[in-house]
């Protein structure tokens, strides 16, 4: 698709949800347009290369999308050009009492589509549609009695309660402790986990080093494959990746080396970066931490080659990548990183001190919030429109959703307890 939507003062935000034990439940997806333009799903062209566009693409086992519609989208059956499997339509609360709504609202349910109402208040005109509700999804409120009483109310609707803008562990807890059911947002981007026993194993060391390795320009190829090869676990699950039909050599591979020679280390860095990743995850919930640090890596070095800054790409890759890592090793990043040879400004960045990459950090963490007059400023401090942010952010989703799609399974340890 071209970037005249892009240009168009779009934006597109993908936020994970989550489940009462913290498994990967799915994806809200919300559009936006910045410049208070007509409606955005003006006819069905348009709406159908939109939806085409941007839903993920992933097709991970049970995965749910929730999708936001204005009204007269709705009203006008846009949701239909998506199919039902797996899809919840998503409106306001507030727009409840349309003329005609509840009436689509219950057409859809008929034919197999989930609906899900945000903005719950328990508007008593708005009673009919939120009772056609499979989710009522409330926004995090700071005060936990407030919270808990608006969680008791929306659960004696009957479906289950989803609670949004959840920015850090503190208030998914807090969310989690009134009852609600799923869990909205990037509050895995924060723990603030105080130091512990627990270490770093060697294989993770092991593989940290190497995923540090990967983008220097003078890598040793050699000793990074040798490196590889002494990871027996390591080595079976790159192979089984780059066997795969979406790789697409043609031909089998049986080594590293001839991987290597077969399909160039550009393409299989990518890939390899992701399988160093996710074989430091252990659980489908530490997995989805880790698809969520390389979109943000691939956000960061498209982002930073559209301001011509090509020599902090490799940088800021790597600055995605271990962006997510108290998370994923659940363990304080200072502790995580303490053996790992990462260049000070990257680790004071991740440490939350003063370094050149922090603004990085703030202008992805505002995309993923939607906060788009901060992503505004710090865009324009680097050269950045807000179209060349929109651009690179869609286009790190569909990179990742592609490696992400054929990745070969980990052998996931059983999960771990989530009540941090």
């Amino acid at each position: 698709m071209d970037c005249k939507l892009c240009e168009a003062n779009l934006m597109v935000t993908r936020q994970p949800v989550f489940d009462q034990r913290l498994r990967p439940w799915g994806t809200t997806l919300s559009f936006f347009q910045l410049d208070g333009g007509g409606p955005l799903f003006a006819d069905e062209l348009t709406a159908s290369v939109l939806l085409e566009a941007y839903m993920p693409q992933r097709s991970a086992p049970g995965h749910n999308t929730q999708v936001c519609f204005d009204t007269s989208a709705l009203l006008d059956g846009m949701p239909r050009l998506i199919g039902p499997q797996g899809v919840q339509i998503e409106l306001e609360e507030a727009v409840g009492d349309t003329k005609n709504l509840p009436e689509a609202v219950a057409e859809l349910k008929r034919d197999g589509y989930g609906i899900a109402v945000s903005g719950f208040r328990n508007r008593y005109s708005c009673r009919d549609l939120a009772r056609q509700a499979d989710v009522l999804i409330l926004d995090m409120d700071p005060d936990p009695q407030r919270l808990a009483k608006l969680v008791l109310e929306a659960k004696s609707v009957g479906p289950k309660v989803q609670v949004r803008n959840l920015h850090d562990w503190r208030q998914m807890l807090q969310a989690r402790q009134t009852g609600a059911d799923l869990f909205q947002g990037f509050f895995f981007s924060r723990m603030d986990l105080p130091p512990s026993n627990k270490a770093v194993t060697a294989s993770q060391l092991s593989r940290l080093r190497l995923l540090e390795c990967l983008d220097k320009p003078d890598a040793d190829f050699k000793e990074l494959t040798r490196l590889v090869e002494a990871d027996a676990a390591l080595t079976y699950r790159l192979l089984v990746f780059i066997n795969s039909a979406g790789f697409g050599l043609g031909r089998k591979v049986e080594s590293i080396q001839q991987a290597l020679v077969l399909a160039g280390w550009k393409p299989l860095k990518a890939w390899l970066k992701i399988v160093l990743l996710t074989s430091m995850a252990s659980s489908p919930r530490h997995e989805e931490y880790c698809y969520y640090a390389a979109q943000r890596a691939d956000f960061l070095q498209r982002a930073a080659r559209a301001a011509g800054l090509e020599r902090n790409v490799a940088a800021l890759s790597l600055l995605g990548l271990l962006s997510h890592l108290e998370s994923i090793l659940e363990m304080p990043p200072a502790q995580a990183l303490a053996k790992v040879p990462v260049a000070d400004a990257i680790k004071i960045a991740l440490l939350g001190g003063e370094s050149p990459y922090r603004a990085w950090l703030e202008l992805v963490r505002a995309m993923e919030r939607a906060n788009w007059d901060l992503a505004a400023r710090i865009g324009k401090s680097a050269g950045l429109a807000m179209s060349d942010l929109a651009r690179c952010y869609h286009e790190a989703f569909t990179e990742t959703d592609a490696l992400f799609r054929n990745l070969p399974p980990a052998s996931l340890q059983p999960e771990a307890k989530a009540d941090n």
